[in-house]
């Protein structure tokens, strides 16, 4: 017997003996994953929110992490919205994003738009959010081609665009709702605020690891 199985097996008696009389393991087993993610535990009032107010509790976690955000009526006002962010912040007219669809279809003429990986020092980068939550003002960004994880990492300026009727109430309804969209993204990373780190002398620094600062574009429809 290897060395592998003698820790399985000595493992696996120590289940048996510690499992309560009469339990059927493979039952309750078959139990749990038949409600793997449905969330048992109470829900926060502040993860019970929707509509208005959902959307008002999200764009306010946001501020309350440095974060800013404007409202866009639609996503065909996204180019334009972003024009002019790039020009209060004093920005060059160019940004990178990946080949979201919803992206993709968009005119962006007025703009300087590449298509591809994250760059370093790249002055702006844009992702398409597909779910957050208003409990935290956390956005969740899913892994893929069209999404690349570097364009959230290496911009200076970091513009995230995400529909209302995508925010979520808690943070667990994230999870949820990335089971229910048939997504299988590698990675999903969860975005609350710029970058930032203490570390130094217990002195806040913004943009320490990643993007100075987020912008949100909540779009209304």
């Amino acid at each position: 017997m290897s060395a592998r199985d003698r820790i399985l097996s000595r493992i696996r008696r120590g289940a048996e003996d510690t499992a309560a009389p009469g339990v059927d393991r493979a039952a309750g087993m078959a139990a749990r994953l038949a409600t793997a993610g449905t969330q048992i535990a109470p829900t926060p009032a502040s993860g019970q929110l929707e509509g208005a107010d959902r959307v008002t509790q999200f764009t306010a976690k946001l501020e309350g992490v440095d974060a800013t955000w404007s409202a866009v009526p639609d996503m065909a006002a996204l180019p334009a919205a972003l024009a002019e962010a790039l020009r209060a912040r004093n920005l060059p007219a160019a940004v990178r994003m990946g080949a979201d669809p919803d992206l993709a279809a968009l005119n962006w003429a007025g703009l300087d738009a590449s298509y591809g990986i994250g760059r370093l020092d790249e002055p702006a980068t844009l992702s398409r959010a597909r779910c957050a939550s208003a409990e935290t003002g956390t956005l969740a960004l899913f892994s893929g081609p069209d999404n690349p994880v570097t364009l959230t990492f290496l911009g200076e300026t970091h513009f995230v665009a995400i529909r209302a009727s995508e925010i979520q109430g808690g943070l667990d309804d994230v999870w949820t709702h990335l089971r229910a969209s048939g997504l299988d993204p590698r990675t999903v990373n969860l975005v609350t605020g710029p970058s930032r780190s203490a570390d130094i002398g217990q002195t806040l620094q913004l943009g320490a690891h990643g993007p100075v600062a987020l912008h949100v574009f909540v779009i209304e429809s």
